[in-house]
């Protein structure tokens, strides 16, 4: 943005005014503006508008200065067309000067979603070390289980009471701390889309005034600042498919409650709808993961389960796993209260034996009650999971022309006319 801002240098040559106060107003305010001290150039641009409210260099300035001295919390809802329709009551053409501010509002944008990406993984980071310490402290409380009993000591049950208080304790406050840590990491990547959103109809007006350059040097500046939007959003992309592919690959295509959920609703998991959408605001819904996404829900999904064979199998596969589930949780049930009964310390290893026994009951037969479909979406899935994994966006798949420019949210009316 450095460059575009000493573009204002212009405005020395392109408006004279013969009052020299004001023309001193201005020169102190742009030295001040290309120094960055942006709010004794704001002061300045003030002072020359006290001058002389009618001549458009000082609002013009104002433009340049508010856009760069104005806070990230209160970049969005700066309105410059005030400062422009001031500046085009002189009737001069400001086109170059559209063109720079343009160029300054996309740098902002780029920058704050860049920030909000960097504070989502930064709380991210957070939230992955209180899951560990959840971890830790759950290890603890089963542990303590292994202390104490019927049979055990009076120390033995009491150390064990500790360590079960104490993990449970301590498991319970990390557990606080990692959804904490979700949330505000979830609020963080709403305001980086958010920002997204907003700068839409910025970057598209960027595209409709690129060809109205002739300046060489402001031609390049200003495609300096679109790449940089654009590897904002491709840092933010990144971002998103992650945490799309972390989501796939927890999403239960082997269970057929899930399966039958997706069939009557493929737009059902929210990480899916988010990244579509993201990929909509960017200009990129006909993009190669939103195509593959389309085609494994919408229509691959659809293609196994369409006939009412496959649709009964599908009823029969769910009620077998949840028999399957039923089951295994009961032995497991089974196993955990036996551990209070009279078992000899020779057979103190029965309760454990039992416990890995639902586990292995509760697989087999779950696994077992899969359709065929079920296996073949199954394999289809895990392929096109691992295909969109793979799949990367350059600055080159984003085209700002294709971003759709809506009225309702585009407050840059002055500079698109």
């Amino acid at each position: 943005m450095k460059e575009l801002l000493l573009f204002s240098k212009n405005l020395e040559k392109d408006f004279v005014n013969e009052n020299k106060d004001y023309q001193s107003k201005i020169d102190l305010g742009i030295s001040s503006l290309v120094t960055n001290d942006f709010s004794k150039a704001k002061q300045m641009f003030d002072s020359a508008i006290e001058l002389d409210s009618l001549f458009p260099s000082a609002w013009i300035g104002k433009a340049f200065s508010e856009i760069a001295f104005v806070s990230d919390d209160d970049f969005n809802s700066l309105e410059i067309d005030e400062y422009l329709n001031r500046a085009l009551k002189s009737k001069e053409d400001l086109t170059k000067y559209k063109v720079a501010l343009a160029g300054c509002l996309s740098y902002r944008h780029s920058v704050i979603i860049k920030k909000s990406v960097i504070a989502v993984e930064r709380f991210l980071e957070e939230q992955k070390k209180a899951k560990k310490q959840k971890q830790k402290a759950i290890s603890t409380a089963i542990v303590g289980t292994m202390f104490t009993g019927k049979d055990k000591s009076i120390t033995s049950n009491v150390v064990g009471g500790a360590l079960i208080a104490g993990g449970a304790a301590s498991a319970m406050s990390a557990n606080v701390k990692e959804k904490e840590f979700e949330q505000l990491a979830n609020s963080l990547y709403s305001k980086a889309l958010g920002q997204t959103y907003l700068s839409a109809p910025i970057l598209y007006l960027c595209g409709t005034l690129i060809d109205k350059i002739n300046d060489s040097s402001l031609k390049n500046n200003f495609n300096v600042v679109i790449d940089s939007w654009k590897e904002s959003i491709i840092y933010l992309y990144q971002k998103q498919k992650e945490q799309l592919i972390k989501t796939l690959k927890e999403l239960k295509v082997s269970d057929a409650s899930r399966i039958e959920s997706l069939l009557e609703n493929p737009s059902s998991v929210q990480e899916i709808g988010e990244f579509t959408t993201f990929m909509k605001i960017i200009g990129l819904s006909n993009h190669e993961v939103c195509k593959e996404l389309d085609n494994l829900f919408k229509v691959e999904l659809k293609k196994r389960f369409e006939t009412d064979s496959s649709k009964k199998d599908l009823e029969k596969a769910k009620k077998k796993q949840n028999i399957a589930t039923g089951l295994g949780v009961g032995i497991f049930v089974v196993g955990f209260v036996s551990i209070y009964f009279d078992i000899s310390k020779e057979n103190e290893w029965i309760p454990w034996l039992i416990d890995v026994l639902s586990i292995i009951v509760f697989l087999s037969l779950y696994n077992s009650a899969k359709s065929s479909e079920m296996k073949d979406f199954e394999s289809f899935y895990l392929k096109v999971v691992n295909k969109i994994s793979n799949i990367k966006i350059t600055n080159s798949d984003i085209n700002i022309n294709l971003i759709k420019s809506e009225s309702s949210q585009n407050n840059y009316n002055i500079l698109d006319n």
